[in-house]
């Protein structure tokens, strides 16, 4: 028998013959392993899927056309959403913002993918439906109040395309013509043959412009041409923000209405980034697209940041008394059982055992406790774990398997750091005094 296999020998052993008190101190080690291990693998695991289901709130990136232009091509959003990685884009959606006006009212239209602002929005309220077809909008809730819509209604969206600038304003014989051709009132002969077949005349025959195309020019922004199109309300937004003064409609819609092609005044990206920080990330894609200015919304990043930082430390406070009170039992284990062996270990110095075999033995009833300990902690642990994230973050944890390995290993040096007193304690003793019987 080699001296490897009888040191093993030696420590089986006497683990075998004080069984009991190494049980405990097994024990002792797995609950702590246990604890450990089920604390990393939430450290780890729930902040990632918290940092993704926090996504939900928002976008917490914007990118903006650089420099003096007002817009950028949607191919430009596309190639940004190449550039990151699926596991950590959450969803992104471009924006056109376009004045509209409603009723003569003064608003914004956004056209958009309404399928990515929904998703990348999931906390938007909405009393009815989104959209599903074109020709429907969401409208924000302030603009239902003021026009005095709802669900199912049709409204006319209106926009100005150019002023004219031969646009005269409304004048008081005009308006007085406009009530004549409103009564039906016909035009006398003279009137009749100074205008055009058709065309509305006033009192003195001056021909007059249509009565809408006058109120129009009555109107804000008169002496402009406009573009109109027809949607239905499916749905009234509700978000508590600046979205309630928003008609969201398709970029196709947004299109027919302006007649130009849809370009993007703002993109907003829902990203959880994993080893580069949002930061970090939003200057490098401002570098790549020179097009773009990419920027992250500190708020919201500052909030994540800050809520995953507090779980984290909590976790590592936790960890570090679970590790403390691991050395603490091991270390108690320890040193009952260098007083149980006092006699032992005395009579063995006086037969000729150097201290290195007498501490190797100990570190080696260490490391056993550790190992085992350790590897039950750590099956142990990934159970708990479980049950903890699903009874209070209701979401299940990945196994980890480098947390298992450090798990065990971190088990091994408590174990050995707690037996380093106790193994000073059995190398003072004195054989002499043992002899004696003191």
């Amino acid at each position: 028998m080699n001296k490897r296999k009888m040191f093993v020998r030696i420590v089986l052993s006497s683990i075998m013959r004080r069984r009991s008190r190494v049980l405990i101190a097994m024990v002792a080690v797995a609950i702590g392993a246990t604890t450990l291990a089920s604390l990393a693998m939430i450290t780890i695991d729930v902040p990632r899927q918290m940092a993704r289901e926090m996504r939900s709130y928002g976008a917490n990136m914007v990118v903006l056309p650089k420099g003096d232009h007002d817009s950028f091509p949607p191919a430009v959003l596309d190639e940004i959403k190449g550039d990151l990685p699926d596991t950590i884009l959450i969803g992104s959606v471009g924006l056109e913002y376009q004045p509209i006006t409603i009723n003569g009212l003064p608003y914004v239209a956004a056209g958009t993918s309404l399928k990515a602002a929904r998703e990348i929005n999931p906390y938007w309220y909405v009393d009815g439906q989104w959209p599903t077809k074109p020709g429907q909008v969401l409208i924000g809730r302030e603009i239902a109040r003021a026009t005095d819509v709802k669900v199912g209604d049709s409204l006319t969206l209106t926009q100005l395309i150019g002023e004219s600038p031969s646009a005269p304003p409304a004048e008081p014989d005009t308006l007085e013509a406009k009530g004549h051709a409103a009564d039906g009132h016909a035009a006398d002969g003279h009137a009749a043959h100074m205008a055009a077949p058709g065309q509305l005349t006033n009192e003195g025959g001056k021909p007059i412009a249509p009565p809408d195309k006058k109120l129009k020019d009555a109107a804000p922004g008169g002496g402009a041409d406009m573009r109109e199109l027809k949607v239905v309300i499916t749905g009234v937004l509700e978000t508590g923000g600046s979205e309630d003064g928003f008609v969201y409609l398709e970029s196709a819609d947004l299109a027919e209405l302006t007649g130009k092609p849809y370009q993007l005044t703002v993109a907003e990206l829902s990203i959880a980034p994993k080893e580069e920080s949002i930061e970090a990330l939003a200057t490098r894609l401002t570098t790549a697209h020179p097009q773009i200015n990419a920027e992250p919304v500190t708020r919201l990043t500052h909030s994540d940041a800050n809520v995953l930082e507090m779980l984290r430390s909590l976790m590592a406070i936790i960890s570090l008394i679970v590790l403390a009170l691991i050395m603490i039992g091991v270390s108690t284990t320890m040193m009952a059982v260098v007083t149980e062996r006092r006699n032992e270990i005395g009579l063995r110095k006086a037969l000729g055992a150097d201290n290195r075999s007498i501490v190797g033995e100990f570190l080696g009833e260490a490391v056993v406790l550790g190992l085992v300990g350790g590897a039950l902690g750590a099956a142990m642990g990934y159970g708990l774990a479980q049950v903890i994230s699903l009874n209070v973050f209701h979401r299940t944890v990945a196994f980890q398997p480098l947390v298992v390995i450090a798990t065990v290993l971190v088990s091994v040096l408590i174990s050995t750091l707690a037996s380093l007193f106790p193994v000073r304690r059995a190398i003072d003793i004195d054989p002499a005094l043992v002899l004696r019987g003191e």
